[in-house]
């Protein structure tokens, strides 16, 4: 199981989420992007089973960039992090697939509980 972390390195709430989910998952299993081109790079490599995509997006241009990555994402559990709870936005988010949605001002605690069911699940 590989954990991909994906954030904007403007975003403000980014060292907030990269610390809940190395609250629950080892440094050495985190693979970080704050480069969107260098994330959508690594999703052509090979990637391990049960891998899991932790991707923050910090607005709804965000969001509509990462759907060129739909294609890329269908065999890991996605963890999406929205900037809105709008019904523009949830509607978008719906089309990557996610296992999980919460909001960028969310304490993540929800967070931290759903990756540790999924890395304990892919053991």
């Amino acid at each position: 199981m590989q954990l991909f972390f994906y954030a904007n390195s403007g975003n403000g709430h980014k060292d907030r989420l990269e610390a809940a989910i190395h609250g629950v998952v080892p440094a050495e299993r985190v693979e970080f992007f704050e480069s969107f081109d260098d994330f959508r790079e690594r999703l052509h490599c090979l990637i391990e089973p049960n891998s899991i995509a932790v991707l923050l997006a910090g607005n709804r241009e965000e969001l509509l960039k990462m759907q060129m990555l739909r294609k890329l994402l269908p065999e890991i559990f996605v963890v999406l992090v929205l900037p809105d709870r709008s019904e523009n936005t949830i509607g978008l988010a719906h089309a990557l697939l996610p296992r999980f949605l919460t909001q960028i001002d969310d304490p993540f605690t929800d967070l931290q509980e759903v990756l540790f069911k999924m890395v304990r699940s892919s053991r």
